[in-house]
């Protein structure tokens, strides 16, 4: 199967044999780029720094052998982005990047943007667009799917690509059904489930793009999007590859030639996985703000079941912003023990700011196999002194606790609630001076899992959910501190059930991408 990823960025020269590893391992056979800066990426970039952005992708791409094109980027708001796109053009750029210097820092007018849409549409070139649906503010130059829409329909010859979908894919639905010539790629942002199915129902495959958004991305977690998604092959086929071929023009001999350079690469050894047998991060029933595919606990431990997962250690989902907690554990607990099946384990949301935790706790421990609290999203400091009674009778009781530092992502949180960014010090500042117990942490960042193994403890595990997203870092975890102390998290129902697990047999053991996973 044809695998071009639309959508991906330039890395330091020391790091281009390692992105071209990671496409050859990913079946990734021509991957796009462009790139944002040379030494940072500033929002608004000069015309010298566009040079030398430009020029860096221009050498990527003859570095890479025919598995690298590249795009021209311009900043609008550049008096000689002309010059720049025609040497583009001359120098082989196969379409047009635009990230966030779309409007006038000042007036925030969008009115220099379409001057380039237009030199665009008279070139035949497509155009990558950074678009974004923040809950807080656009960056001052960013802009919309909106605004691409509009765009779409003042110049209907021109092939306008919405990059990363908005990001926060859900409002960008209802809005680009109509304009044909305006498609999306799914890059960047969680592996959502949902997302490529959501998009494909709407606008049809050929307007959907796979993209990977890497390095900052890892080509697994976007891959995933697409080839776990609920679609028809033929659908697959058109999101992964044939759809960005006719956009690009990519060529057959383009793709033969850019397969055999791949085949001369050296295998990339097997690292050992953590155990896939076991769910550390998923919810029974629906969230305030998440509806789950498998609500009745017998779905779901049938769900587990066929996707390799023995035992699932749940919270539940109604409990997270409950009045009465307690209540809601005693019925999780009575959900689960009713199904007579011991791989669900359920754990009781605990909540130390609350003035009867001790009692909660008491109940939690008679009916629940852990408990799990939220400091991000019910806004507090693990660190703080007014809790250690809190951890030190869970480490008396010898109960067990999961710990969560983050959800799905902060950047689209729901409007109205106020979760709060837990900083990795934070969760390292906990765990050096936290009672014995065991400890599970999930959701925690790359640096933040390294940082915590580094501390040696046997008690503290960490789950794969974010070294899945974030391109080597499962691996380079792995080799650091081998494998013993990290466990599956799926984060379902933000994600498919398969999502990390498979993921990690991709990043880990790579001819396992070409492994049917269970549907």
């Amino acid at each position: 199967m044809t695998v071009i990823d639309v959508h991906a960025h330039v890395p330091a020269a020391s790091q281009w044999d390692e992105f071209l590893r990671e496409m050859r391992d990913h079946g990734i056979d021509i991957t796009i780029v462009s790139s944002l800066g040379v030494s940072g990426w500033p929002q608004f970039p000069d015309s010298a720094q566009i040079r030398a952005a430009n020029e860096q992708a221009e050498e990527f791409s003859r570095y890479a052998g025919g598995r690298i094109l590249w795009l021209a980027y311009l900043n609008p708001q550049n008096d000689d982005w002309p010059e720049e796109l025609t040497r583009c053009v001359e120098r082989g750029c196969r379409g047009i990047k635009l990230w966030i210097s779309l409007r006038d820092p000042v007036t925030g007018s969008l009115e220099r943007t379409p001057p380039v849409l237009e030199r665009a549409q008279e070139l035949g070139l497509p155009v990558l667009i950074h678009t974004f649906h923040r809950t807080d503010p656009l960056l001052p130059g960013e802009v919309s799917v909106a605004d691409v829409a509009a765009w779409g329909r003042q110049f209907p010859g021109l092939t306008l690509i919405a990059a990363h979908a908005g990001c926060n894919w859900h409002q960008t639905q209802g809005i680009l059904y109509d304009i044909p010539n305006v498609l999306v790629d799914v890059c960047g942002g969680m592996p959502e489930a949902g997302m490529v199915e959501t998009l494909t129902d709407e606008l049809g495959a050929a307007r959907v793009l796979y993209g990977s958004d890497a390095l900052g991305r890892s080509f697994s977690s976007q891959l995933a999007k697409v080839r776990l998604a609920t679609v028809t092959e033929a659908e697959q086929e058109e999101i992964l590859g044939r759809a960005a071929a006719r956009v690009f023009r990519i060529t057959e001999a383009d793709l033969a030639a850019a397969r055999q350079a791949a085949a001369s690469l050296p295998a990339t050894p097997w690292a050992v996985l953590p155990d896939m047998t076991e769910d550390h991060f998923l919810f029974a029933g629906d969230l305030p703000f998440r509806y789950s595919p498998l609500p009745e606990m017998a779905d779901l431990t049938t769900a587990l079941r066929r996707h390799g997962i023995g035992r699932a250690f749940c919270a539940f989902g109604p409990s997270l912003y409950a009045l009465d907690m307690a209540a809601e554990n005693r019925l999780l607990a009575g959900a689960v023990a009713a199904l007579g099946d011991d791989c669900l384990q359920p754990l009781a949301t605990l909540l130390p700011t609350a003035y009867n935790w001790r009692e909660t706790l008491a109940e939690a421990r008679r009916l629940c196999a852990g408990g799990i609290v939220f400091p991000y999203l019910h806004d507090w400091d693990i660190r703080d002194s007014q809790f250690r009674d809190f951890f030190a009778a869970c480490a008396d009781a010898h109960f067990p606790l999961w710990i969560n530092v983050n959800l799905h992502d902060y950047r689209f949180r729901p409007r109205g609630t106020s979760p709060r960014r837990t900083a990795s010090v934070e969760t390292i500042d906990f765990l050096a001076t936290a009672p014995v117990n065991s400890y599970v942490i999930q959701c925690a960042a790359a640096a933040e899992v390294q940082a915590g193994l580094a501390l040696g403890r046997a008690d503290v595990r960490f789950d794969i959910s974010r070294l899945v997203d974030s391109s080597g870092a499962l691996r380079n975890t792995i080799a650091r501190h081998g494998a013993d102390r990290l466990v599956l998290g799926s984060e379902f129902p933000f994600r498919h059930l398969r999502t990390n697990a498979a993921c990690a047999r991709w990043i880990c053991q790579p001819e396992d991408r070409k492994t049917p996973v269970k549907v």
